[in-house]
């Protein structure tokens, strides 16, 4: 299934990450003696609620943490004039919220794990710790660079488990399907809810000066504005490695990209360019492009059934979240990105 949304990895992705470690960071241990005992987070009260159901801080904390980096990539100094905190904040209520969502429609559907599913989620957590570490020392190092503990660790191979059975289930003839593969419908979804776009990037890479990669995506901005070709630019400089030398540009529905990219491609005009978009992970200069219509038409069961599928996937998630009521437990208001632990 595809990942709907990035943060959303498996366990064993997430372990194989840590194995790795930040870049210029040392995950293993100083000494053979030397026994790590990990962060424990379960009497921290849970910030907040949804549908009156607790969110553990154990994984409000983890995406918090995951969105934070998005934005300052390690680098505390991002925090002192960036006017940032309301946003990591909001993304992080977001994620929860779709989490929420998805346990609230797999509900309604009477989707759930099985015990043995269960088992095979605990089983996959494990062979990644033990196939990528040597000891716990180095495994509960790693849990603690990037937020997790081991029950998050395993909460989020559950949750991704029961989203991919949920949204298999919807497209399956065993619901009726929910979610069709009419070629009416994928049309019509495409003709309303899908722009074609291309862009330049510049990406904010650890270690990296952003002021450096703001100042050139502000002059190449100029530059467009004066005449040069979108094109001739884009082959230079962009950093999108996926289409840097692809002129086709990318199809996409809301919740394909961030909120940032997403906004300012639906918000442009056929042949419209944008100015430059701020996101968490670099700066875009969006170009809105004219949908090819044969291309559309030959691919309304693979590439486009694709695209339908996860919109209605998503929509249903959004309007479950527009209904929720979210409670915050007064501590939600004093984690910010400089004191999350």
């Amino acid at each position: 299934m595809k990942k709907i949304v990035i943060l959303l990895l498996s366990a064993a992705l997430i372990i194989s990450l840590f194995a790795c470690g930040k870049e210029g960071e040392e995950t293993g241990v100083e000494s053979e003696t030397e026994v790590y005992v990990p962060a424990d987070v379960s009497d921290v009260p849970s910030p907040m609620k949804i549908n009156g159901r607790e969110i553990p801080y154990g994984l409000f904390r983890y995406y918090y943490a995951a969105v934070k980096y998005q934005y300052d990539l390690d680098d505390p100094d991002f925090w002192l004039d960036s006017g940032k905190y309301d946003e990591v904040r909001d993304l992080t209520v977001f994620y929860m919220k779709r989490i929420a969502a998805v346990s609230e429609y797999a509900e309604q559907n009477g989707v759930e794990l099985t015990e043995i599913e269960k088992k095979q989620a605990q089983q996959s957590v494990n062979e990644s710790r033990y196939s990528s570490f040597e000891d716990d020392n180095d495994y509960y190092r790693a849990l603690d660079l990037y937020f997790l503990t081991e029950e998050t660790n395993l909460l989020l191979e559950e949750q991704q488990m029961l989203e991919e059975k949920l949204f298999e289930y919807l497209i399956s003839g065993e619901s009726g399907p929910k979610i069709s593969s009419n070629p009416e419908l994928i049309r019509r979804f495409v003709n309303n809810h899908v722009v074609r776009v291309d862009h330049i990037l510049v990406r904010n890479d650890e270690g990296e000066d952003r002021n450096e990669n703001e100042t050139l995506i502000k002059e190449l901005y100029e530059r467009l504005q004066n005449g040069a070709d979108f094109y001739e630019l884009k082959h230079k400089y962009t950093e999108d490695t996926d289409n840097a030398d692809d002129d086709t540009g990318y199809y996409i529905s809301k919740g394909d990209k961030s909120q940032q990219f997403s906004d300012a491609s639906f918000a442009l005009e056929v042949g419209q360019m944008s100015g430059v978009v701020e996101a968490p992970y670099g700066y875009h200069i969006i170009l809105r492009l004219e949908p090819d219509e044969e291309f559309i038409g030959n691919n309304l069961d693979g590439q486009f059934l694709e695209l339908y599928r996860y919109g209605m996937f998503n929509t249903a998630l959004y309007k479950l979240m527009d209904a929720q009521t979210v409670e915050y437990d007064p501590s939600f208001y004093t984690y910010t990105p400089l004191n999350i632990k």
